[in-house]
């Protein structure tokens, strides 16, 4: 199953990488560097997994992804994090978050599509704040 992803990630690098990974295994990717212009390009794209850096400059992941949680437009929306810190820190912040899964950034070139795959086959949730 393919899906439609945006990855947000500030570094350039990083952000080529990760897309090219999603798109040889066929997902459709837009990438953001900032989590800015976010919500705009999960509606009008039709985004179905948002992949979000935690530490970025001018918002952090794990804060894009509460105000994701709380739009009502985005219920169905699933969240994957990723980072380079500590894996159990991570965990603990997706938790925090509600995100749906997490990628270790050292360990996204054997994960990523593999996490990304498995969210894309769960069935999407219908969150209780939905108008």
């Amino acid at each position: 199953m393919l899906a439609r992803i945006l990855l947000i990630d500030d570094d350039d690098i990083t952000r080529e990488f990760l897309s090219s990974l999603l798109t040889a295994a066929g997902h459709q990717v837009w990438e953001l560097p900032s989590p800015i212009g976010a919500t705009r390009t999960i509606l009008s794209e039709r985004i179905e997994i948002v992949i979000l850096d935690i530490f970025m400059p001018q918002m952090d992941g794990d804060k894009s992804a509460k105000m994701l949680r709380e739009n009502p437009r985005l219920t169905n929306l699933a969240i994957i994090l990723v980072s380079s810190c500590d894996v159990e820190k991570l965990k603990d912040l997706a938790q925090r978050v509600d995100a749906d899964a997490v990628v270790p950034k050292a360990d996204a070139r054997e994960q990523l599509v593999r996490v990304v795959n498995r969210v894309a086959r769960s069935p999407r949730r219908t969150r209780s704040q939905a108008p």
